[in-house]
C-alpha cells in the first residue's frame, strides 16, 4: 500500500471537503481517491470521515489525525521544493492575510512587485481585522499589528506605527480634552473589537504601563469606520497613524493625551514555526521586509 499517496488523498479531502474536488486537484479518478482514503482508514483500523451524499466531513479521529498528516505532508513538500528549486525561482501559491486597512492601503504594490521578480508564484491575499489561525486555515503568512502572544508562530519586524488617541476639534470643544488617561472615563469612547473587546486603552504613566478601561455607544471591527466617526465628532477613538494620519494633517482630528502615549506598535510578518520554510515564502518575507524598510506610519 502506498500509504502517503493515501495520506495526501485524506488530508486534501479534508481540506475541500469534497471527493470531486480531491479528484480534480490531484488528476485521478473520484473512484481512485474513494479507495486511498478507504485503505487509509482501514490500515488505521478507524473511521476519518464520516461521507453523505452532500457533505464530507471529519470524525473526531479524522479531527486528530488530520492535523497531524497535515504538516507532515507540507513539510515534505516544503523539502522537495528547497531541493529540486534551491538554485531556481520559487514557484506555487502562498495563502496571506493581513488587517483590512494595512493590507488596502500598503500591501497592493508590494504584492505586485513580488509577483513580478517572482512570476511562477501566485498570492491569495485575504483581508480581515481577526487573528487567523493559521495553521487550521492554511494561511503561510500573516501581518500583525501589536504583539504576537502564540508561541508556535515566528514573528520578524517590518515596520512600526504610532497608535494615537484622537477626536475631532469640534468634539473637542464641546466635551473638553482629556488631560490624564484617567479623563476618559467621562467621555464616548469609539471601541475597535476587532481583536479583543476593545474597552481597556494602554498608556505610559511616568514610564509604567497603565490600562484605562472605556467605555462608549459604537464600536466596530472596521479601523476606518471608527475613524470616519471620530471625524463626525462621534467621540474619541485610538489608532494606528497609517488610519487616522490624513485625517490629522487636515485638521479633522486632534491628537489628545500624547504625553501619555505608548511604545510605537510593531508590524510584524508572522508565520508558524517549521524546520523547512519554502522558498516562495521565504522571499516573501525577505521582499517584504525590504519594501517596508523606510515605511513611517
Amino acid at each position: 500500500m502506498d500509504r502517503l499517496s493515501n495520506i495526501i488523498a485524506f488530508v486534501t479531502v479534508a481540506e475541500t471537503g469534497s471527493f470531486a474536488e480531491t479528484a480534480k486537484r490531484l488528476n485521478l479518478a473520484n473512484s481512485v481517491v474513494s479507495k486511498r482514503v478507504k485503505d487509509l482508514e482501514e490500515y488505521l483500523s478507524t473511521r476519518l470521515l464520516l461521507r453523505t451524499t452532500r457533505h464530507v466531513r471529519l470524525t473526531d479521529a479524522g479531527y486528530l489525525y488530520f492535523d497531524h498528516a497535515r504538516r507532515l505532508v507540507s513539510e515534505l513538500a516544503e523539502v522537495e521544493e528547497n531541493l529540486r528549486y534551491r538554485n531556481e525561482n520559487p514557484v506555487g501559491e502562498l495563502r496571506v492575510n493581513a488587517p483590512v486597512t494595512f493590507g488596502a492601503k500598503f500591501l497592493g504594490p508590494a504584492v505586485s512587485s513580488y509577483l513580478e521578480k517572482y512570476p511562477d508564484v501566485a498570492v491569495r491575499l485575504f483581508l480581515g481585522d481577526r487573528n487567523v489561525d493559521m495553521l487550521q486555515e492554511g494561511f503561510d503568512l500573516s501581518i500583525r499589528i501589536g504583539p504576537v502572544e502564540n508561541t508556535s508562530y515566528i514573528a520578524r519586524k517590518l515596520a512600526k506605527s504610532r497608535r494615537v488617541v484622537v477626536a475631532s476639534p469640534s468634539y473637542l470643544e464641546k466635551h473638553g480634552k482629556p488631560l490624564k488617561p484617567q479623563d476618559l472615563a467621562r467621555h464616548n469612547c469609539l471601541i475597535y473589537s476587532g481583536l479583543n473587546d476593545g474597552k481597556s486603552w494602554p498608556f505610559l504613566v511616568n514610564g509604567k504601563k497603565h490600562t484605562q478601561p472605556v467605555a462608549g455607544r459604537f464600536s466596530t471591527d472596521n479601523g476606518m469606520l471608527l475613524a470616519e466617526a471620530a471625524v463626525g465628532g462621534c467621540g474619541i477613538t485610538t489608532l494606528p497613524t497609517f488610519i487616522v494620519g490624513p485625517h490629522i494633517n487636515r485638521g479633522e482630528l486632534e491628537i489628545v493625551l500624547e504625553d501619555f502615549e505608548e511604545e510605537p506598535l510593531q508590524i510584524q510578518a508572522v508565520y508558524v514555526q517549521q524546520r523547512h520554510l519554502s522558498a516562495r515564502l521565504r522571499k516573501f518575507i525577505d521582499h517584504l521586509a525590504e519594501y517596508f524598510s523606510g515605511f513611517s506610519g
